[in-house]
């Protein structure tokens, strides 16, 4: 991928930063330092407020679009696919979502939303976010503004450590992909023993 984009981007490093940003769990948090490292791009090195920007935008372009899919989904009545699409998502984001639903005003369910985005880690950015606003009653631009005032700042706090550790940002990125990685293989891992496990279980029972 990394190849790929340095390979058929290096003239146009802003749109190779967005593309990056748009992969779920990667997005801004790994993507503005990817944009920042000379020691990939070169010359074409983006600023920091243009890998940043880029990375936004990139992160937000399907913001609208896993919102209206969850939304839609949300509002069907039956179906075996919606169902257990509705409950594991349900189960994961239990905690989400049961906060956002015993706020009483939407300002509070917005600012909720914003922070969870905020956080740049896996699994706290746009894509969840977007997913969780879709199961909620917030009106579609509502959700999408909290969203986005929340990726803002998160772009902003990867952007002030990339910028704290000057010429460092390739590292930043290294760091940060191999972050992401190891917490994937780790959930998948969990995933695989509690499947199996359980499994086994009903077999035994």
């Amino acid at each position: 991928m990394l190849e790929f984009l340095a390979e058929h981007f290096s003239d146009c490093v802003f749109v190779a930063v967005m593309i990056m940003a748009m992969i779920p769990t990667i997005e801004s948090k790994v993507a503005i330092p990817f944009g920042m490292s000379s020691q990939i791009w070169g010359e074409a090195t983006l600023s920091p407020v243009l890998s940043a920007v880029a990375s936004c935008v990139g992160s937000m372009l399907p913001a609208l679009l896993v919102i209206c899919v969850a939304r839609f989904v949300k509002n069907r009545t039956s179906g075996f696919v919606h169902d257990r699409f509705i409950s594991r998502v349900q189960t994961k984001f239990s905690d989400k979502l049961e906060k956002l639903k015993h706020k009483n005003s939407t300002f509070k369910k917005c600012l909720l939303l914003a922070t969870f985005v905020a956080v740049p880690l896996p699994l706290t950015g746009v894509y969840t976010g977007s997913l969780i606003a879709g199961f909620t009653n917030l009106k579609v631009w509502q959700a999408f503004l909290a969203i986005l005032i929340g990726e803002i700042f998160s772009c902003l706090a990867v952007l002030t450590i990339c910028m704290f550790f000057e010429n460092s940002a390739f590292y930043i990125f290294l760091f940060s992909l191999i972050f992401v990685g190891a917490y994937l293989l780790v959930s998948l891992c969990f995933w695989l023993v509690k499947k199996f496990f359980f499994e086994r279980q009903k077999v035994e029972k």
